[in-house]
């Protein structure tokens, strides 16, 4: 009889914990119903052509939510704007994501990915300069690159335009950068000490912080090396015919070589 009280009483403790956890949890229900998918619109809108100065017009206008292991509890809230430069033979789209504040009254930007296609290239040729150092035969293929403050997914309001007399290391100092450059090597070239010798030199631009953190979030440099006929192959594909993501690559990863070397 006692073992039964006790057990009850524990599951009473552990029962009232549990609602005490959801009274608690925010719920930004509220701001997600409030949330104006045209308002938001408007904003990015103005957002996109002054800070570009390009006319842009809007392809659509959603609203999301992150919803907590709690039903009916929503943690987090957003509305992504897609767009399109304004009489463009392109199709190609990007994304602004809007979010308001507690006031639920004033919208602003969180980022947009329109920027990460003028900061991309800048920093390949950033990254391919300093690798030239080394001499060594190779491509080189950016994956990605956003602003860590940006939740991985472009860059903030706040990053500005890259001028030409901008350095990577006067950047890097200025924004936390998140990219991932591949290094493709033939296996002929390749010797024990070039990993090495790629980390010292990029060292310099990104100095080392870890935080036991290697979600991928920071700086990647990844060095892959093939059997040289499949160098041949994959370069062919990569640098003539603009194949960045091709099945070549996804079939032989791993053929010979390959070292991820994270910098921050």
């Amino acid at each position: 009889m006692i073992k039964k009280i006790l057990s009850l009483f524990f599951c009473m403790i552990m029962l009232s914990g549990v609602i005490y956890g959801c009274d608690r949890t925010p719920n930004k229900r509220d701001e997600y119903k409030s949330l104006d998918t045209d308002k938001a619109a408007d904003v990015a809108l103005e957002y996109m052509n002054n800070k570009y100065d390009k006319e842009f017009q809007v392809v659509s206008s959603e609203k999301y939510a992150k919803y907590s292991f709690v039903p009916g509890v929503i943690q987090d809230c957003w509305c992504d704007v897609e767009f399109k430069i304004k009489d463009s033979e392109s199709d190609e789209t990007y994304t602004v994501r809007v979010i308001n504040t507690e006031n639920k009254e004033e919208y602003i930007i969180k980022w947009d990915n329109y920027m990460t296609s003028l900061v991309k290239p800048w920093l390949k040729e950033q990254m391919d300069e300093i690798l030239s150092q080394l001499d060594i035969e190779c491509f080189t293929i950016l994956w990605s690159a956003n602003e860590r403050n940006s939740s991985g997914f472009g860059f903030s309001s706040e990053f500005k335009h890259i001028d030409e007399n901008d350095s990577l290391k006067e950047i890097a100092n200025i924004y936390n950068l998140s990219l991932t450059y591949c290094i493709v090597i033939p296996s002929s070239s390749y010797n024990a000490t070039i990993d090495y010798s790629i980390e010292k030199i990029y060292r310099e631009y990104f100095p080392q912080d870890f935080n036991g953190d290697y979600s991928g979030d920071c700086v990647n440099i990844e060095v892959c090396t093939y059997t040289d006929d499949f160098y041949d192959q994959y370069k062919k594909a990569v640098i003539e015919e603009n194949q960045e993501d091709n099945e070549l690559e996804n079939s032989n990863r791993y053929e010979v070589h390959y070292n991820k070397i994270y910098l921050n």
